[in-house]
C-alpha cells in the first residue's frame, strides 16, 4: 500500500466503472490502469464484472502496482447491502466475521488501498443498527482508526442526519456526497447536515460525466469547462471552511459531450483541468 501521507484538501477521487475496461471488455478502449496521476483515490466500481473475469488479475498484477507508482491509491467500492449479509448472524461475533470477510475478499485479495460503501438507502431501526455494528468492525480493520495506512470512505446520496451515518460518522476518512446535477445553491444545506459530525477536511461533493445511453441526465460536464457545474463544484467551498475536494462517477466517460453515446477513448482532459482549478491556489 501507499505509505505517504496524503493532503487534507484539493483532492481529487474517481469512480471508473469496470465493466468498460478494456480487459474486462475488450471492445472498450480505456484502461483502469490508464487513470492519470491527478486522481489520488481511484475507485473500482465492480458491477458486471464476476469474479472470473481477467479484469482481477490484471487489477492486482498490472494496474494497481502503476497507479501506486504514480501516487494514486485504489479502493474498492461495495454496496451496504454486503454489511446486511444474511448468511451472518446479526451478533457481535456476526459482524466481526462478515468485517473480516468483506475486507479479505474485497481489499487484500486485489492489493487495494481500503473500502468504499455505498449508501443510498434509507434502512429500518434493526438494519441500520446492524450496518453500523459492521461497520465499526470493519474500521479494526481498514481506515483512520485500525492504525494502518488504508481508507474507510462513505458515499452517499443521502443526508448527515441518516441514521447509520448518526452512529458511525467518526470512523471514516472522507464522506463523499454524490452532489450529481444539484445546484451550488443547494450545496450548504447538504454540507450543514453533515457538518455537526465531521469537519470540511473529510468532506467531499461529486459530479458525474454523462453515462452512455440516457443512464443519467445530469449534465453535469458539458462545455464551456469554465461554466461547467463539475468546475462550479470544485470552487465552492462551505461556509468559513475548506472541503477536502471532488469525486467524479463514471471517468471513464471524461470528455464525453453530453448525450454522445458512442464509446471512445478518454485523454482525461476534464480530470486533469480540474485537477489544475483544484491547485490553483498552491503556488
Amino acid at each position: 500500500m501507499v505509505a505517504s501521507p496524503y493532503p487534507r484538501t484539493a483532492l481529487q477521487m474517481a469512480y471508473f466503472r469496470t465493466w468498460h475496461d478494456r480487459v474486462a471488455d475488450p471492445t472498450k478502449p480505456n484502461s483502469f490502469g490508464d487513470i492519470p496521476a491527478e486522481v489520488d483515490v481511484a475507485f473500482v466500481f465492480p458491477d458486471f464484472t464476476p469474479p472470473q473475469n481477467p479484469f482481477w488479475r490484471t487489477l492486482r498484477e498490472e494496474y494497481v502496482p502503476a497507479l501506486h507508482e504514480r501516487g494514486t491509491r485504489v479502493v474498492r467500492t461495495t454496496d451496504i447491502s454486503a454489511l446486511l449479509d444474511p448468511s451472518f448472524p446479526d451478533t457481535a461475533t456476526g459482524h466481526r466475521d462478515l468485517a473480516e470477510k468483506l475486507v479479505t475478499e474485497l481489499v487484500h485479495e486485489h492489493g487495494l488501498d481500503g473500502l468504499d460503501i455505498d449508501m443510498e438507502s434509507y434502512l429500518d431501526a434493526e438494519q441500520a443498527e446492524r450496518a453500523a455494528g459492521v461497520f465499526h468492525e470493519l474500521a479494526r480493520l481498514v481506515g483512520k482508526e485500525s492504525g494502518t495506512d488504508s481508507l474507510l470512505i462513505y458515499d452517499t446520496n443521502l443526508g448527515g442526519d441518516e441514521q447509520v451515518f448518526q452512529h458511525t460518522a467518526d470512523l471514516y476518512d472522507y464522506v463523499l456526497v454524490q452532489s450529481y446535477g444539484r445546484t451550488v445553491e443547494s450545496l450548504q444545506e447538504t454540507w450543514d447536515s453533515f457538518a455537526p459530525l465531521i469537519p470540511a477536511e473529510r468532506y467531499l461533493i461529486g459530479f458525474s460525466f454523462y453515462e452512455e445511453f440516457d443512464l443519467n441526465r445530469w449534465d453535469d460536464t458539458s462545455e464551456p469547462f469554465e461554466t461547467s457545474r463539475a468546475v462550479d463544484y470544485a470552487d465552492w467551498q462551505p461556509d468559513g471552511a475548506t472541503k477536502a475536494g471532488v469525486f467524479s462517477y463514471a471517468v471513464d466517460r471524461d470528455g464525453v459531450e453530453f448525450l454522445d453515446d458512442r464509446i471512445t477513448e478518454t485523454g482525461y482532459t476534464w480530470t486533469r483541468r480540474l485537477s489544475e482549478r483544484l491547485h490553483r491556489g498552491d503556488a
